[in-house]
């Protein structure tokens, strides 16, 4: 009986649920209460059938973690000539990164606006990985902290190539892998 149940897509659909919630994922980001201002986040439905497919695969946390964080630097897909099951796999595990509510769907939305979407990137990766939180850090120091301001920002600038807030920030919408055929995306 526990190797069926073991052996059962429905294993992975369950456990995903926690991890998924660490994480912050949503479907859909908005205004609970607010039906005009619901926005669907297109595409992060596969990070979701990722974190499925690793724990029904029982991949190692340290794996997991790895491909979360950094997996578009695991493999080399710029230079790919089509985007195979292993470049897609680790790609979309960078969808912890971009989990994150964020509402900044005008690319001329401000700096600060642009910041803000950073720090609940921060906010993610420090709780779900680190178990800390570091909203103090942002501002200042404290003398019983473990992170200290200068550390915050030092981890904070690991994310902002990716969330780069003075350029390259396209529509929010379109930061994700298309269904676009590869050759097209370029």
């Amino acid at each position: 009986m526990i190797d069926r149940l073991l052996a059962s897509p429905r294993y992975g659909q369950r456990w995903a649920r926690h991890w998924l919630d660490v994480a912050g994922y949503v479907d859909v980001a908005g205004l609970d209460g607010v039906v005009d201002f619901v926005l669907v986040n297109e595409g992060i439905w596969r990070y979701r059938d990722y974190v499925v497919r690793a724990f029904n695969q029982d991949k190692p946390f340290d794996r997991f973690v790895t491909e979360q964080l950094a997996g578009d630097e695991l493999v080399d897909w710029k230079s790919a000539v089509e985007m195979t099951p292993e470049i897609l796999e680790p790609l979309t595990a960078t969808g912890f990164l971009r989990s994150v509510v964020e509402l900044t769907k005008d690319p001329q939305h401000g700096v600060d606006e642009r910041y803000k979407v950073l720090f609940r990137v921060m906010d993610t990766v420090s709780t779900s990985l680190m178990g800390l939180t570091l909203e103090c850090a942002r501002c200042h120091d404290h003398k019983y902290e473990p992170i200290s301001q200068r550390d915050y920002y030092a981890l904070m600038a690991c994310f902002e190539p990716a969330y780069n807030v003075y350029n390259g920030w396209g529509v929010g919408d379109k930061r994700h892998l298309s269904d676009q055929p590869f050759d097209e995306q370029q």
